[in-house]
């Protein structure tokens, strides 16, 4: 496409978007100079006032070339450290982004444009001192649940942001949708429950979402793709409608549902599907509190995976010595071990028992309400491949709870030398090992692989399945005392800007 071509496609684009009552915004990570590198002196590693320039002019333009175009997202943290010409950030930024705003709008003086400032590695104040003379919204924006909005239903991350946030501001929440990029998801509580606890409209101006990992485009992943390929919002339908009603109904009941699952497929009882389907859905969140790796780098739960760089496999050693999700009732297996072996009460602590025994639940409730509905599916195609994605959760639900039970094990073992630890725990990964046999079937039934995501690289569901036999050997050449007690624990609250 040539330069004028790409111009015509998004301003069409906008237009589209426009007439059904979408503003379009564009989100930049800054500094980044991509084909401009080299080219009239430009050097990201110098950025020197000719940058500046640059990247004045070249907001300045794409404001006024897109007049509706209605704001620009930015963030002080991508790639921003060093020296930025003798500037802070946020001067930087200003100076850019701000100011190539301004000289866009000198011509256009009664047209809104609004800025969404990330929040992320910056300082508020310095924020509210470089960009005071902004002819426009300021809006700031929260990764809200940082990159797993399938986790908890309150995330605690933003709460010292509710004690300072001044009064007359308003942020986005981002909530990043790094957890399921495979399967139809699909459970109204666990969305009900966020959007209900979210921070009210004096703090929050609204909120979005998306993956980091995964473009919702096409899918590219189905073996039985339709001609052309779905978009992913026409595959991932339900759980699109479930985010964009309950946003605007929260108490939207599950009958409400049940009717829109009735009139997709009749073939089924719509109770018995949400039933099955919520149960499935609520895998991810439950393993995801109790295992929790913050960015999407660190934790892909559809295949116990972070990005080679991070830890890659996640094995049942990782599992011992893992983290809970901050702020939540869950508590590591570490913890819960000092409790085992100082008699000590839980209170209303959620112990990794206890998610090996809901994940338990879920996978039952799910392969069972699966396997009653498989002899009614017909030849509803998208009917079936729900059911298997339902199927995909549970088998890997059975998974996460046995690999926890066997950390649970080696974790008394490594406290206590206790030989009929070890050997439940070896049990216990050869039942998960049989479960990650039944989940690699499921999932290559419908997916292809290996798949290439943009965070954690390379996937290959069956032939992870090497590294799930590991874990035996690792249980089976375990050598007592090797973990450490677990820490003082930290404050569920997190930094504001840290993420």
């Amino acid at each position: 496409m040539t330069m004028d071509e790409k111009i015509a496609f998004w301003r069409d684009a906008m237009q589209m978007a426009k007439d059904r009552g979408i503003d379009v915004y564009w989100f930049t990570w800054n500094t980044f100079l991509f084909g401009a590198e080299g080219k009239h002196g430009l050097s990201r590693a110098q950025p020197d006032e000719n940058m500046i320039r640059y990247f004045r002019a070249s907001v300045r333009e794409t404001v006024k070339t897109y007049p509706l175009l209605a704001g620009i997202g930015i963030t002080a943290g991508e790639v921003m450290g060093g020296d930025l010409a003798g500037r802070t950030k946020e001067q930087w930024l200003w100076q850019t982004y701000g100011e190539g705003i301004r000289d866009a709008l000198k011509d256009e003086p009664g047209r809104t444009f609004r800025m969404i400032h990330r929040l992320h590695q910056t300082d508020l104040d310095e924020i509210l001192r470089e960009w005071k003379d902004y002819p426009g919204p300021l809006d700031f924006s929260y990764k809200y649940a940082v990159a797993h909005m399938y986790a908890s239903t309150r995330p605690k991350f933003i709460d010292p942001l509710l004690e300072v946030f001044p009064k007359d501001l308003r942020t986005w929440l981002t909530a990043r949708n790094d957890d399921v990029y495979s399967f139809r998801w699909g459970d109204p509580a666990f969305a009900r429950g966020f959007i209900a606890k979210m921070p009210g409209a004096e703090v929050v101006r609204g909120f979005y979402m998306g993956p980091d990992g995964y473009c919702w485009g096409r899918e590219a992943m189905d073996l039985e793709p339709e001609s052309p390929r779905q978009l992913v919002i026409q595959k991932q339908w339900f759980s699109f409608m479930l985010w964009g009603q309950l946003s605007y109904d929260p108490t939207l009941s599950d009958s409400h549902f049940e009717r829109v699952l009735a009139a997709r497929f009749p073939e089924a009882p719509a109770d018995k599907l949400l039933a099955a389907w919520s149960a499935a859905s609520r895998v991810f969140p439950e393993i995801t509190r109790f295992f929790w790796g913050n960015i999407d780098l660190k934790w892909l739960p559809e295949a116990c995976l972070s990005h080679p760089k991070v830890k890659g496999f996640y094995t049942v050693r990782h599992f011992v010595a893992g983290d809970a999700m901050p702020g939540e009732k869950n508590i590591n297996i570490r913890e819960w071990r000092e409790g085992v072996m100082n008699r000590a009460a839980f209170e209303d602590a959620i112990t990794p028992p206890q998610v090996a025994k809901n994940l338990r639940r879920y996978a039952e409730t799910a392969l069972r309400g699966a396997a009653e509905l498989r002899p009614r599916q017909g030849a509803n195609k998208e009917l079936r491949l729900t059911l298997g994605d339902i199927e995909s959760f549970g088998h890997i639900g059975n998974y996460y709870a046995a690999k926890i039970e066997a950390a649970c094990e080696l974790a008394l073992y490594d406290a206590t030398a206790e030989t009929g630890r070890q050997e439940a725990a070896i049990g216990h990964l050869q039942e998960a090992l049989s479960h990650w046999k039944r989940y690699a079937e499921s999932y290559t039934r419908q997916y292809g692989q290996p798949l290439l995501y943009n965070r954690v690289g390379w996937v290959d569901i069956p032939k992870l399945a090497g590294n799930v036999a590991a874990d035996i050997q690792i249980a089976r050449d375990w050598q007592p005392e090797s973990v450490a007690a677990p820490p003082a624990r930290k404050s569920g609250k997190g930094g504001i800007f840290s993420q």
